[in-house]
This record gives structure tokens, sequence and C-alpha cells, in this order.
């Protein structure tokens, strides 16, 4: 988020079709009350049998707005231990084993290179899926740290 000035965002909210925008003990209202996000059943691509030794299969995808830089690309690749053969349609990826759990995951650009997704596959070994809230947003904060934010996260299967 970029600080901005209340005659700045009088005049972009205007422009958007807002109106006149509220001042701001309301806006600060909004930031009190939940709002609900709506959610659905992962969508299912394809066989999610586990392998051997795990007794569940996820795939989750955290998109990302902003872009990054050659060098911001070259240090994620350097932290995350990306293998040099690694697959070409990533540009860094990486892998962990946490509390008898697998995680591996590949960073690609998406929508026609206008954004970056994160892709996580996870194999739950353990008896409770503890781990996985805490390892995506690790490495989403990761992410964040180099300019990208997050605008969703959608499990797949």
């Amino acid at each position: 988020m970029i600080p901005t000035s209340r005659v700045e965002a009088e005049r972009h909210y205007r422009t958007l079709g807002g109106g006149q925008l509220p001042d701001d003990t309301v806006l600060r209202s909004y930031f009190l009350t939940h709002q609900p996000i709506a959610t659905a059943a992962p969508l299912r691509l394809g066989p999610t049998q586990p392998p051997d030794g795990c007794h569940e299969r996820r795939v989750y995808r955290v998109l990302f707005a902003k872009d990054l830089s050659a060098a911001q690309v070259t240090n994620l690749r350097a932290n995350w231990r990306t293998p040099v053969d690694g697959t070409s349609a990533s540009a860094a990826s990486g892998h962990l084993a946490k509390d008898g759990d697998q995680f591996s995951w590949e960073l690609r650009r998406v929508g026609h290179t206008r954004a970056w997704a994160l892709d996580v596959t996870v194999l739950l070994g353990a008896a409770d899926d503890d781990g996985v809230g805490s390892t995506l947003s690790d490495l989403t904060a990761v992410l964040r740290q180099h300019g990208l934010i997050p605008v969703t996260t959608e499990r797949f299967c």
C-alpha cells in the first residue's frame, strides 16, 4: 500500500464512480466490520491420490500483483535453493519437509505475464494439517518482502 493525501483519495474515489468519500470516522469503521469472503469447494484438477506414506495431497495457488526484477528473482532462487535443472516454467522453486509433511512450490508468471502465482503442493503425512497455514503464510511473507502483493489464495485439490 502507498499512503496518499485525503485530496488525492477523494479524487480517485470520485473518478472510479464512488461519489463523495465518507469522513475519516466512517472510513475507519469499515476496518472494524468483518467482511465475509465467499468460499467454494476445492477445484478438482485431476487425480489427487497421494503417494504411499501420505494420507492427502493438496494444491494451493497464491496469486500476486506487481512485478519482480531480475535481481529479485535471482535472490529468491538462491534463498529457496532452486535446482539449476529446475523446470523452465517456474522462475523459482523450493522444497521443504516439516513435521512429517512435504511441501514443494513453484513461482511462475501467469496471466500473460501480468501477475505472479505461487503454486504449493502439500503431501500430508502427519495426522493433522497444522503446518499448512503457517508454511503458506511464511512463503507469502517472503514474496511480500520482495514487493509482491498477495491478492488471493485458492485451494485446488
